[in-house]
């Protein structure tokens, strides 16, 4: 079962804005490409703030292997979550939200 953690909504520029919302932290976040130093380096960064912004996680491009659509893979980490990451998936909306999102960051939790 998949939890959404966010919504986001996908600019002009390529980038992402949006909040990811947890029961203990509510951050705005914004989603940028960047250029890949390596076959292994992320697509994107994820940034944290309103004006002075902070890294907290990066995004790869991934190819969902059923449907074929393209979504980001999302690594986001704070220390409210301590020596864990946050994984979640943004993936397209059908449709446009009404609050114009576009995108949904989706968290599944992995049995441990």
């Amino acid at each position: 079962m998949a939890i959404t953690l966010g919504t986001f909504t996908k600019l002009d520029d390529g980038s992402f804005s949006g909040v990811l919302k947890t029961l203990n932290v509510t951050a705005s976040l914004t989603i940028v490409p960047v250029t890949k130093l390596s076959d292994n380096a992320p697509d994107h960064r994820v940034f944290a703030g309103n004006g002075q912004r902070y890294e907290v996680g990066a995004g790869w491009s991934q190819i969902a292997k059923s449907s074929g659509e393209t979504y980001l893979n999302l690594k986001v980490a704070a220390p409210e979550f301590g020596p864990h990451w946050v994984r979640a998936r943004l993936v397209k909306l059908e449709h446009p939200a009404d609050d114009g999102s576009t995108h949904i960051a989706l968290w599944e939790p992995r049995d441990r």
